[in-house]
């Protein structure tokens, strides 16, 4: 009996393999059984023609760059070499990295520069022109119905703030209230018109707006016109509206008609207030040197009873001495 961990049966193993692999016909190739008959052999074979079989397109891509390389003028390879050298020299610090100024490169566009300097020049050459007021006629209060009669078919187009800020955008409302109050006198319509006790008890989302104020217009003989506050006495500019056929003119309309404001006096006026938010009722005003802003109770409101100033409008209070008239909004 041979001892498989013997001498003599690996001498007689490999002395079979070799006779094997001189035979054609032996399997031990391409059979898994022979492969598990000689042991290790089989695989290192495998292992031994798969180098072999896998060395030959090395050498071919081998040969094919150093043909490449050869095919290289004098001047492209004097050029690699001095890439690669200066290369090693800047990784390596010694060749400080020179930095070239910044290069435009041609588009389509023009530069964002000229784009906002020939968007002013057109905004300046294709401005409206200024809007002609020949005639500005107040509507009074007791013409309410009169107007909303005759202009109860228009299609208002509204106004707020313009695309540049100027000086009625950004003067608070109650400036602008005693400025309107000096120039056109009492307002068509104010918050006392609008209270009533079916206003206070409906929703707020069938109530009609609570405006502190609004006046309106008939301007040049037939355009209507309003004005009016945009957020209460805390709030900052006023909302014009007109025909929605003179939509594009409103901004010069709003000029025209507001702009004199910024020159002209202010005059006392007392309002009511109703701010949503809170649920709070006030009197505010301007008794002629300070504004003031007062808590009230809703039933201090009598419905269509606009307030008056009287004494106490008169007297200081800290909210009054915080709040002076401005020299300039």
């Amino acid at each position: 009996m041979i001892n498989p961990s013997g001498r003599s049966y690996w001498s007689a193993t490999n002395r079979r393999l070799a006779t094997d692999m001189t035979n054609p016909t032996c399997p031990v190739l391409w059979s898994p059984l022979c492969l598990q008959e000689h042991g290790g052999w089989g695989m290192i074979v495998l292992m031994m023609i798969a180098s072999l079989s896998a060395a030959e397109p090395l050498q071919a891509q081998t040969r094919a760059d150093r043909a490449a390389q050869d095919s290289l003028s004098l001047l492209e390879r004097y050029q690699r070499a001095r890439i690669r050298l200066l290369a090693r020299e800047v990784l390596s610090g010694s060749r400080p990295l020179r930095v070239l100024p910044p290069k435009t490169l041609p588009t389509q566009a023009p530069p964002l520069v000229a784009t906002a300097a020939a968007s002013d020049t057109s905004t300046t050459v294709d401005a409206p022109p200024p809007f002609p007021l020949d005639d500005v006629r107040r509507v009074r209060d007791l013409e309410r119905s009169w107007f909303l009669d005759r202009y109860s078919n228009v299609e208002w187009a509204y106004y707020g703030s313009g695309t540049r800020i100027n000086f009625i955008d950004t003067a608070r409302t109650r400036d602008l209230r005693a400025r309107l109050q000096a120039q056109f006198g009492d307002p068509t319509r104010t918050f006392a018109d609008v209270y009533s006790n079916e206003w206070a008890r409906a929703p707020d989302s069938t109530r009609e707006e609570p405006i502190q104020f609004s006046y309106w217009f008939v301007v040049n003989g037939g355009l209507p016109v309003r004005v009016t506050d945009v957020d209460g006495q805390q709030g900052r500019g006023l909302i014009v509206s007109t025909r929605r056929s003179h939509r594009d003119r409103l901004p010069a309309l709003r000029a025209a008609l507001l702009e004199p404001l910024r020159e002209g006096e202010r005059a006392p006026y007392v309002d009511y207030v109703y701010v949503e938010q809170t649920n709070h009722y006030f009197r505010v005003g301007f008794d002629g040197q300070d504004f003031f802003r007062e808590r009230i109770s809703r039933f201090d409101i009598v419905s269509g009873r606009r307030p008056r100033l009287d004494a106490r409008d008169t007297n200081s209070s800290p909210e009054r001495a915080s709040n002076p008239a401005p020299s300039s909004p």
